[in-house]
């Protein structure tokens, strides 16, 4: 059963930190993610996994509010962007980690869908610092590796996932009405390989060739697609858990 910390008094997250309740954390960002989704899109994704992980673990969950400010440079040069330095969100993180451990949490398991590398390694590094110093064990989800990431599909692994197919299909799947139908469908694909670009010493969608602060395939997004997303990114996190 999924339990929503910031809806419960204090009493009972204790009790079910001392039944043994799993600490869940999304973690995501607030950045651009085209012309056709919203600020918050890492988050709700997050979050949605978040929730299908309770829904199939078959034990107590409590599932913290969401980390929603990170480092997200590749999108800073647009508007609503919110990019907070490594050093800030790495402490941001380290903080609630520590907070939600010394709550008696044993075990907190950690469901990052914000993709941008640099944040990726705030996350593990975070991650890491907190499990040298509490008793708790802090587990990062990683879909990037394999076999998960392979599965969710060649833009995913090779091009611009970003507010393209992958992320768009994840949002018709768990937030259609946040899903600017019109714009999307207007939207040509932007067949970049992000890995490459940013090997090449891209900073910023813009250096990769993204005005609009998107890449890849809005267009031929599915919801369908995304529940199939969906399922690979549950199935991920649930492997993680149960190490």
């Amino acid at each position: 059963m999924r339990h929503l910390a910031a809806q419960l008094a204090w009493p009972k997250v204790k009790a079910l930190a001392q039944g043994g309740a799993l600490a869940l954390l999304p973690v995501g960002s607030t950045e651009a993610h085209g012309p056709h989704l919203p600020l918050g899109v890492d988050v709700l994704i997050a979050e949605e996994v978040c929730r299908r992980v309770s829904a199939r673990l078959g034990l107590e969950v409590v599932q913290f509010p969401a980390i929603t400010y990170s480092l997200t440079d590749f999108a800073a040069p647009f508007a609503g962007t919110i990019s907070l330095a490594a050093e800030a969100a790495r402490a941001l993180l380290e903080g609630v980690l520590s907070g939600i451990a010394a709550a008696g949490f044993s075990r907190i398991g950690v469901v990052n869908h914000h993709l941008e590398p640099a944040h990726f390694k705030v996350v593990h590094a975070a991650a890491k610092a907190v499990n040298a110093t509490v008793g708790s064990i802090v587990v990062v989800v990683d879909h990037r590796r394999a076999p998960t990431g392979p599965l969710l599909g060649e833009e995913f692994m090779h091009g611009g996932s970003h507010a393209g197919n992958y992320e768009t299909s994840l949002m018709l799947a768990a937030a259609p009405q946040l899903v600017d139908e019109a714009a999307r469908l207007a939207l040509p694909e932007l067949a970049v390989d992000l890995p490459a670009a940013i090997k090449a010493g891209a900073k910023s969608f813009l250096d990769c060739g993204g005005p609009d602060a998107y890449l890849g395939a809005p267009a031929t997004a599915t919801a369908a697609e995304g529940e199939r997303l969906f399922e690979l990114l549950t199935t991920s996190a649930l492997a993680a858990l149960a190490r």
